[in-house]
């Protein structure tokens, strides 16, 4: 403990010289005089001195340091793989009654009171404790365990990680390097059997999430067998239990693998549910990777997109191969000279610098225009922009001489008509800039800018993307030339065109999507994985389109078997959301109602509930990677059979010890109640004294 004070230590000096001026003012000329005597004035001007120095010293701030030293035990983490696949290895009895547990109970035990120990679970969550294992999770992400020590005990005293695990996971980064960002040794328990036993299984399938009415669409099947040699089996794809598809596989080796190509064509609208199976042959390990169920979502037709340019550009290749990733859309190109099709038969018409100057696609402009289909226009350098203004779309650049000039884009908050994503708003960011035509530069009061233009770091209120309403249709501009650039940018950054593809799609969504006139409408996913809760948003208007907030929608869902659930909406801001938690793998319909106040509303609909099956896919557990998980982090791999060596391994290491940790603790001295006291003790023992001397 010490005092320190804000100012320099010289100062108490000062301090002291206050208390012996005012002692000395005081008492000095009366050392001698018979009022007091010489003893009783040396007395009251010391207590005259104590108590003014003390006061004069508070004017300095004076603070107390205390430090105090914090010794913090080596902790230790214990993390159980709780997934599926631990349920069906061969020793899958000492999992589920609790055999496990007690070893790792007696290894926690071990460790005696040298250690701060903490247990948790995991499979696609990590949760705390290991009293509730029931090896039931259907993803293995150790991945996320590593996210989740990190979050939970950084600046912690961690000693060492132990995960008992079979090695198999099936989501997330490979946990030999994911578990690097922990820097702790990492020693790993391996769990299950790596023997392979009798398994014939439906590996991977591969096909369309959305197909076409009439058209045919592939399912690619991949089959092994594991130890099921000379064994025969039928794989079928039925749909409704009728038989689409049948083939005898003969599995001729220990290791079998095959693919099969099966071609389907779509006949209905809507999600279809196929069910690919192999029949059972005895022995196997498990039935339950025998089959597998697909959804495929049939819809009327394609939307097409039609790409227009004036000349040649490399952003025409960059918008067309960053929406042909949608397979709801067809992408076709062309320039607008050559273009000799029907404007009116697209969805949506991408117009790169038209019209062009001598009236170069100002016909195909004014077509897209009188049909109503929505557009997007991309200025340049060739832009007629007298043509341009003259189409009245909300959007002017007038006193263009030719010139242009580099503009970069700075995203508007306030934009509401859709959301990118958080990478696509990163790379906002970090986007090269425009070559945007010079000039005055007007637009409408009414449209939504999504980026504004940014000189420097000062963004303008003046609109680089942005979009307007005419009537019915719906109009979008880029004012400038050169977003291939930003398609580049973003696989540098990223390493990948996801956040540029997201970016030109979520645009192209919002114009050819047609407005939605229906006073009562439902939306939610038409697949749900077995693991994910089931949502639902609903939205109610009255006759003039404003939202109602106060109404009862209700729903009735019914499964394959005929059951039928019942539910209730709730308020959700200007809508309404149905949160049905986890329901069984399988088919749903649902029908919604309401009343907007004139009249019943109806809205049907349908969604599934895929199963999981990733931890059936394989059993066999990865020692080596749990070998590798030790080795590569500092630590050494142990098996069940030697678990309790554990404990000695941990002990040996010379830098897992306790660390001690200086804790320093600043009070200000004058918050200590008793230092009042004592001047008051201080200043009352003078006047008391001379009082009785018979002075004041």
């Amino acid at each position: 403990m010490s005092i320190i004070t804000e100012y320099p230590s010289w100062f108490i000096l000062l301090c002291l010289l206050a208390g012996a001026v005012y002692s000395g003012a005081l008492y000095l000329r009366d050392r001698f005089n018979r009022t007091y005597g010489t003893p009783l004035a040396i007395l009251l001007g010391f207590l005259r001195f104590s108590g003014v120095a003390v006061l004069a010293f508070f004017l300095l701030k004076p603070l107390i340091r205390t430090l105090n030293l914090e010794t913090q035990k080596p902790l230790l983490v214990v993390a159980i793989d709780n997934s599926q696949s631990l349920a069906m290895s061969a020793d899958s009895s000492a999992y589920r009654n609790g055999q496990f547990k007690n070893e790792l109970d007696q290894l926690i035990a071990q460790f005696g009171d040298e250690y701060e120990v903490r247990t948790y679970h995991f499979g696609s969550k990590v949760s705390e404790g290991i009293d509730s294992l029931s090896f039931d999770e259907k993803l293995t992400d150790m991945s996320n365990l590593t996210e989740d020590l990190y979050s939970r005990l950084s600046g912690r005293n961690l000693g060492a990680v132990i995960v008992a695990s079979d090695g198999l996971y099936n989501k997330g980064s490979n946990p030999v390097y994911a578990f690097k960002k922990l820097n702790v040794p990492v020693y790993s328990i391996a769990l299950g059997d790596t023997t392979v036993r009798k398994d014939i299984l439906i590996a991977e399938v591969a096909n369309n999430r959305l197909a076409y009415l009439g058209n045919k669409f592939p399912v690619e099947i991949t089959i092994q067998g594991k130890k099921a040699k000379g064994e025969k089996s039928t794989l079928t794809l039925s749909k409704q239990g009728t038989t689409l598809y049948n083939e005898s596989i003969v599995f001729d080796g220990d290791s079998y693998s095959k693919t099969v190509q099966v071609i389907v064509e779509a006949k209905e609208i809507g999600l279809q549910r196929y069910t690919i199976g192999l029949q059972n042959v005895g022995g196997e390990v498990t039935y339950i990777n025998n089959r597998k169920d697909i959804f495929v979502d049939v819809l009327d037709s394609r939307q097409r997109v039609l790409v227009l340019g004036a000349v040649p550009h490399p952003d025409i290749v960059a918008m067309s191969d960053a929406l042909s990733y949608n397979e709801s859309y067809k992408i076709e190109t062309s320039l607008a000279d050559k273009f000799e099709g029907n404007i009116a038969d697209y969805s949506l018409v991408i117009f790169h610098q038209l019209p062009a100057s001598g009236g170069k696609g100002l016909n195909h402009v004014q077509r897209a225009l009188e049909t109503n289909v929505p557009s997007l226009f991309i200025w340049g350098s060739a832009t007629d922009f007298a043509a341009f203004n003259a189409l009245e779309l909300g959007f002017e650049l007038r006193s263009y001489n030719g010139s242009s000039t580099d503009i970069k884009a700075g995203w508007n908050d306030g934009f509401a008509l859709f959301e990118p994503g958080e990478r696509t708003l990163e790379m906002f960011s970090m986007l090269p800039p425009l070559s945007v035509p010079f000039g005055e530069f007007s637009f409408s009061p009414g449209a939504s800018t999504m980026l504004n233009r940014q000189v420097g770091q000062i963004k303008t209120k003046s609109p680089l993307i942005s979009f307007n309403k005419l009537q019915d249709n719906k109009v979008g501009l880029i004012s400038g030339e050169g977003i291939w650039r930003w398609k580049m940018t973003s696989f540098l950054q990223f390493e990948s065109h996801e956040p540029f593809t997201e970016f030109a799609t979520k645009v192209m969504q919002y114009l050819a999507s047609r407005e939605d006139k229906s006073f009562f409408r439902v939306s939610g996913k038409n697949d749900f994985p077995e693991d994910q809760p089931i949502v639902f948003d609903a939205e109610l208007y009255n006759a003039t389109y404003e939202a109602i907030k106060d109404k009862e929608i209700s729903m009735r869902i019914s499964d394959d078997e005929g059951k039928e659930y019942n539910y209730t909406f709730s308020p959700f801001g200007d809508r309404y959301r149905l949160n049905l938690g986890q329901l069984p793998v399988g088919n749903y319909r649902y029908m919604a109602t309401a009343n907007n106040g004139t009249q019943d509303l109806i809205e049907r609909g349908e969604f599934s509930v895929s199963p999981l099956q990733l931890e059936i896919v394989n059993i066999v557990a990865d020692h080596n990677l749990m070998y590798q998980l030790a080795k590569d982090n500092g630590g050494e791999m142990v098996t069940r059979a030697n678990l309790s060596t554990l404990a000695d391994k941990i002990n040996a290491r010379e830098d897992i010890v306790s660390m001690s940790f200086e804790n320093k603790k600043l009070d200000d001295l004058i918050d200590f109640k008793w230092l009042l006291f004592l001047i008051l003790f201080l200043f009352g023992l003078e006047w008391l004294l001379r009082k009785r001397a018979g002075t004041y």
